[in-house]
């Protein structure tokens, strides 16, 4: 079985919610991340793993460089 986390911190931005991250959270625990929507664009968002899917929390517009992967 995988190692879960409860936290996980991204410091690059991604275009997409990683979710090979995504599975790595334990039930309950917590992703922030800079998530671009459009180019210039940039949000901090709070993601929490509820047996129900991620809920989102959108934080404040921000600057990061690409995650490459």
């Amino acid at each position: 079985e995988p190692r879960r986390f409860d936290r996980i911190i991204l410091t690059a931005k991604a275009s997409k919610i990683p979710l090979p991250l995504v599975n790595q959270l334990k039930d309950g625990g917590h992703m922030i991340l800079p998530l671009e929507r459009w180019p210039c664009q940039e949000k901090l968002v709070l993601l929490k793993k509820t047996p129900d899917g991620l809920k989102r929390k959108n934080l404040l517009q921000v600057r990061f460089v690409p995650l490459v992967s």
